[in-house]
């Protein structure tokens, strides 16, 4: 049995282009973007910038991306960015994505789902 959620990002990315998540406990995560009006770019990292005996990090604090790699549902091909509308799975990736744009990118809808085999 599988146990899966969907969140949607949609406002917190459209509000500057980046939205932050804590992915870790998940098996897979398949990303979708509608209408994207330029390039998102998927990073990852392990990195929460927690500081021994002082916070413990999480998403918001999360530092030290770097690209991380997923699969282009419509064409099967690697990918680390998107710039249409399309499903990106991630298997394997740290224990934060991140979602970025420059010049302030928005879209559509931006549904992120997680998975949990049991």
């Amino acid at each position: 049995m599988a146990v899966s959620t969907i969140i949607d990002v949609t406002r917190d990315f459209n509000a500057d282009a980046l939205v932050k998540l804590d992915v870790s406990g998940w098996d897979y995560i398949v990303v979708q973007l509608v209408s994207p009006t330029g390039t998102v770019t998927f990073s990852s990292t392990n990195d929460s910038g927690a500081v021994q005996g002082v916070i413990d990090g999480n998403a918001s604090t999360a530092i030290n991306f770097i690209a991380t790699q997923g699969t282009n549902l419509n064409s099967g091909a690697a990918t680390t960015t998107l710039a249409a509308s399309g499903l990106v799975r991630f298997a394997s990736i740290g224990s934060f994505l991140q979602l970025s744009g420059a010049d302030l990118v928005t879209c559509t809808k931006i549904l992120i789902q997680l998975y949990k085999i049991n």
